[in-house]
């Protein structure tokens, strides 16, 4: 059985019914070997008041952990080991978060058609975004991934519109059709060569601030998330192959299998000359070198026989490693 928030126009709205009946929904043990895992690094994990989803995080200009709750209407921060918690004016479900050029935070809502704002003082803001054709089924926004671009603005997935949407700390906002490339724009990010790379359906693809689109590789089922790694290439996740992948700006790509069945790798951050991707279907981080070579860190489970929901991640300072617990409720930090 897969779990129902993997890469589809669907993914925001089925993320939360995940979180709420995770017993229900999420795997159950998987038959898998025990990877290798590292005794050296030290877990510390974070209980997020009130029992959020505690979905995508980012680094703020003022150092603190901000993440968004999807099941919980709010932005949270964790600054010096106290949490605040921000709620949205009006109802929404707050998914993918990122530091702006602004030096505030931006992040999408899987439920409405904006984008949101908030500065470091908690002050909250929002931008409308073009309405979403292809989601009237679910009701969501058809808003995925958002990450500050090369060019200094925002940019933003929209699965259901299969679009690329570019949005000014102004609120300009200009969407890109990329229908034809397999569609179903997911995960997305700046890359080394001045240009935007993210997730379809059947590979990754590459698209100019100006809005020239092209399919740069098409040899993967749904790959998840995608980063700029330290090595000047593109790293990705397959969530369904458990596996991550490399791909150069020419469109070299190989794959590098985690050797277990069980991970299921969520988000991917370039962090440390490394990279770190989260399991999402067992309680492991992993780090991955640029060579390809994995090595696990294993989390503290806090369900029998379930995992924790392991999503987003996020390099921070002092080589920290910071990450979300979906459905544990919880912010995971790895130290040296």
């Amino acid at each position: 059985m897969s779990v129902s928030h993997r890469p589809s126009t669907s993914r925001p709205m089925t993320r939360i019914a995940s979180y709420a009946v995770a017993a229900a929904v999420l795997l159950g043990v998987v038959a898998a070997a025990n990877p290798a895992v590292a005794s050296t690094p030290q877990v510390t994990e974070f209980l997020v008041p009130g029992g959020g989803a505690p979905s995508g995080i980012a680094i703020g200009s003022d150092g603190a952990v901000w993440f968004a709750e999807l099941a919980g209407g709010s932005v949270g921060r964790l600054k010096g080991g106290t949490f605040s918690m921000f709620s949205l004016p009006t109802s929404g479900q707050p998914e993918f978060i990122t530091e702006g050029p602004d030096g505030a935070l931006w992040f999408t809502d899987a439920k409405n058609s904006v984008i949101w704002r908030i500065t470091t003082g908690g002050r909250i803001g929002h931008f409308v975004i073009p309405a979403c054709t292809g989601c009237a089924y679910s009701g969501g926004s058809g808003t995925g991934n958002i990450a500050l671009g090369p060019d200094g603005a925002l940019w933003y997935s929209r699965p259901g519109n299969d679009a690329i949407g570019r949005i000014t700390t102004t609120g300009e906002v200009r969407e890109f059709p990329v229908t034809g490339l397999g569609s179903v724009p997911g995960w997305i990010t700046s890359g080394p060569d001045g240009a935007i790379w993210f997730t379809v359906s059947n590979g990754i693809a590459r698209m100019t601030t100006d809005g020239q689109v092209s399919l740069v590789w098409d040899g993967l089922n749904y790959p998840y998330a995608i980063t700029t790694g330290p090595d000047g290439n593109l790293w990705f996740t397959g969530f369904y192959q458990d596996v991550v992948g490399r791909i150069s700006t020419a469109g070299a790509a190989k794959l590098f299998p985690l050797g277990t069945s069980s991970c299921a790798p969520q988000e991917i951050a370039s962090a440390n000359g490394a990279l770190w991707v989260t399991c999402y279907e067992s309680n492991f981080v992993y780090r991955v070198s640029v060579r390809g070579a994995h090595t696990a860190i294993a989390v503290p489970s806090h369900f029998v026989s379930l995992p924790d929901g392991l999503d987003g991640v996020v390099g921070g300072p002092g080589e920290a490693i910071w990450f979300t617990q979906a459905a544990a409720s919880r912010l995971g930090r790895i130290t040296p």
